[in-house]
């Protein structure tokens, strides 16, 4: 089976699963090209910017600003939030693991949504992946905004930063 969400539409689907967290942001995942249930989650101001949606293996991540984390299992559709920190900012993928950086820390998850890691706290508003080389992310976090930027190396075996 293969996977593909969208949010960029906002009509409604006969005869599909609706999981209805919120209101305001509509995610469609298809399965095979074939509307598969719709996810709604609340949609707050400003907070355009600070959504993201990805689909991992059978699980749909998606990022809602203040609100963090929900994870959406695509076969018994069972739902998980993960809190983030200040705010959710984007997510990354690496390998087999989905990265979410938010405002203050970064959280390492495997492809099922298990917590691997949770950093220390690294920024007070925002933290950018610049590069991951190897087992290493290099990040610019935000320490005394605004353009308060400071570069650090994350482990991304452990959540640790490198000296």
């Amino acid at each position: 089976m293969e996977y593909e969400v969208n949010s960029k539409f906002s009509y409604d689907f006969e005869n599909v699963k609706k999981i209805i967290i919120g209101s305001g942001r509509l995610y469609y995942v298809y399965r095979d090209n074939i509307p598969y249930v719709s996810v709604e989650v609340k949609l707050l101001d400003c907070s355009e910017h600070f959504t993201d949606s990805i689909i991992i293996g059978d699980n749909l991540f998606i990022g809602n600003y203040y609100e963090g984390v929900y994870i959406i299992d695509l076969i018994d559709f069972q739902l998980k939030k993960i809190r983030v920190d200040g705010y959710f900012g984007y997510f990354v993928v690496n390998k087999e693991f989905v990265y979410i950086l938010g405002c203050e820390k970064i959280i390492a998850l495997n492809k099922d949504g298990i917590i691997i890691w949770e950093s220390d706290y690294l920024a007070v508003d925002g933290i950018v992946c610049n590069e991951i080389e190897g087992d290493s992310m290099k990040v610019s976090c935000e320490m005394d905004p605004p353009g308060g930027w400071v570069d650090k190396k994350i482990n991304l075996l452990n959540g640790k930063v490198i000296n």
